[in-house]
């Protein structure tokens, strides 16, 4: 089973916090990493969301509807 994208964020930001370094690099380097999955994870979302719209006015021009 996949771990969910949300559930990853989460345990990334949890475990920036929780990590025990001496100089803070690691919790540093998974904090960036669940922000920058953060980021890429609502940029994905919003290009299916365009797709998604992008097909329906393909869809509908090929049935003879009128141009997006």
């Amino acid at each position: 089973m996949k771990t969910s994208t949300e559930t990853l964020i989460a345990a990334m930001r949890i475990l920036s916090q929780d990590i025990q370094s001496d100089d803070g690099a690691a919790n540093a380097a998974v904090a960036e990493a669940g922000e920058r999955l953060a980021e890429q994870h609502m940029r994905i979302a919003k290009l299916e969301q365009e797709n998604d719209a992008l097909r329906a006015d393909l869809l509908l021009w090929e049935n003879g509807g009128p141009l997006p």
